[in-house]
């Protein structure tokens, strides 16, 4: 039977007990800023796991799920100009697709087609897109009640927590009963935003391409270029 922590009456001496519960799931059901996800620790099992749960692709790529942003920084190598983006979005309620960090070994990387600009045509000649690996990062601004989360130490190999091609669930009695059964582990923080995450590829920020919204979510085009443009944030792009 699933466990069911309720993170809203958490006790501030049980943040080390929230982060050996979830490290020792096998599968946890989670709220973010916008809806319910599924996911654990990075690890292939983990991936597996989802897969199952949800009837998914098992090659569909998986977001990877932090904190905070200062955990995301630390973790994962990103350019300047993409680095400062992530400070003027996160937290909030984004996926940003990065160039695919070197060194890492899971998740796999999903991929991204730029077409092909003056400097790429210059060195191959061609017109052919340019094909770039990506990782797929979050870093909720999480709700008063799942705040706790942002105490872990370490990120979450993530997915919405819905079957594949349902709707995505913004309260926990939301979640299909199959997928809520195949996880050990439940967090409870009541209803969340309810909009899925806008998901930004920034794989082409390095090479001057700009930004690119693949899905719409709660925050809109012009407000993301707003927020990009601001002079505002700690970096300049």
């Amino acid at each position: 039977m699933s466990r069911v922590i309720d993170l809203a009456r958490l006790g501030s001496g049980e943040q080390a007990d929230l982060a050996a519960a979830v490290a020792a799931a096998a599968l946890v059901c989670f709220p973010t800023d916008t809806v319910y996800g599924i996911g654990g620790v990075v690890a292939p099992a983990t991936a597996a796991a989802i897969a199952r749960a949800k009837g998914r692709r098992a090659d569909k790529p998986l977001q990877v799920v932090y904190p905070t942003l200062d955990l995301l920084l630390g973790a994962v190598a990103l350019s300047p100009a993409v680095a400062a983006a992530a400070r003027r979005l996160l937290p909030g309620p984004f996926t940003l697709l990065v160039p695919y960090p070197d060194g890492t070994e899971f998740p796999p990387p999903g991929a991204v087609a730029w077409p092909a600009g003056e400097d790429d045509r210059a060195r191959g000649g061609v017109d052919a897109p340019v094909t770039v690996p990506t990782l797929g990062v979050r870093v909720p601004d999480w709700p008063s009640a799942a705040r706790a989360l942002a105490g872990l130490p370490f990120p979450l190999l993530g997915s919405s927590a819905n079957l594949s091609g349902g709707d995505d669930p913004c309260e926990l009695s939301g979640v299909a009963p199959g997928v809520s059964a195949a996880c050990d582990l439940l967090l409870d923080a009541g209803p969340t935003g309810g909009v899925s995450s806008t998901v930004l590829d920034l794989s082409g920020l390095q090479a001057g391409r700009g930004f690119r919204l693949l899905r719409a979510g709660a925050v809109g085009a012009a407000e993301i270029a707003a927020m990009l443009a601001s002079e505002e944030g700690p970096a300049a792009l």
